[in-house]
């Protein structure tokens, strides 16, 4: 069966061709494709879809001979659930095909075209110098104006030393009962005194006793006599 596509084409275009057959459901078709030559050239394996009860093949190729000239698409291979096997009849297909090539000249008579002057490869142009300084002078606006609006930066000054412990505090300490508060500050004073072991070791066992306010007073007052 021979086929002509409608529209005309030319030397290096790629082509469709599609081509139908009907086999049962159950059969398995293999296309073949057609074999490399001076007229095409298969860009690509056949696809198959299948479309109700006809198959499409679908042929993919590039064009290179100018003229009508009959293409040759060979049968595909069919072969049935019971493992018969078929060879479909070759279709023929009509390829218009219009030259590149000045009508009415001999190929060997056509002249080459010359080279083409090389292209720059990049725009020589003046347009970033005129547009990062503005985006620079946005940016230096943008952080005058949010340092105006936040105002001056507070000054760190140093940390505040803290108050020294003297006798009206421990006072105060004792009157609000608030003797365990008193003698840890005593005996941070104390520590590296070797001589008060003992007073030490008191006051430990003194510290979480329940009942034991007026002793830890008064190992305050003790503790504060040798702090002086």
């Amino acid at each position: 069966m021979r086929q002509q596509p409608p529209q005309q084409h030319t030397v290096g275009d790629t082509l469709t061709i599609v081509q139908r057959v009907r086999v049962p459901s159950d059969a398995v078709v293999q296309p073949r494709a057609p074999a490399d030559s001076a007229l095409v050239t298969m860009l690509m394996p056949p696809s198959l879809t299948r479309e109700g009860e006809t198959v499409r093949i679908a042929y993919h190729v590039a064009l290179w001979q100018a003229g009508t000239n009959e293409l040759t698409l060979p049968g595909a291979v069919v072969v049935s659930s019971g493992g018969h096997v078929d060879t479909l009849p070759d279709s023929h297909v009509l390829l218009q095909v219009s030259s590149l090539l000045p009508v009415g000249k001999a190929v060997a008579t056509v002249q080459p075209r010359g080279a083409r002057t090389v292209l720059p490869r990049a725009d020589r142009t003046a347009l970033p110098f005129l547009v990062v300084p503005g985006i620079v002078l946005l940016i230096l606006a943008g952080a005058w104006w949010w340092r105006r609006r936040r105002g001056p930066a507070r000054a760190q000054g140093r940390p505040l030393a803290p108050t020294p412990i003297d006798s009206e505090r421990i006072a105060r300490w004792l009157a609000a009962g608030e003797a365990q508060l008193a003698l840890t500050h005593v005996e941070a004073l104390l520590r590296d005194n070797p001589d008060l072991a003992e007073w030490r070791a008191r006051a430990a066992a003194a510290r979480y006793a329940r009942g034991a306010d007026a002793e830890l007073a008064a190992l305050v007052r003790e503790g504060w006599e040798r702090v002086r």
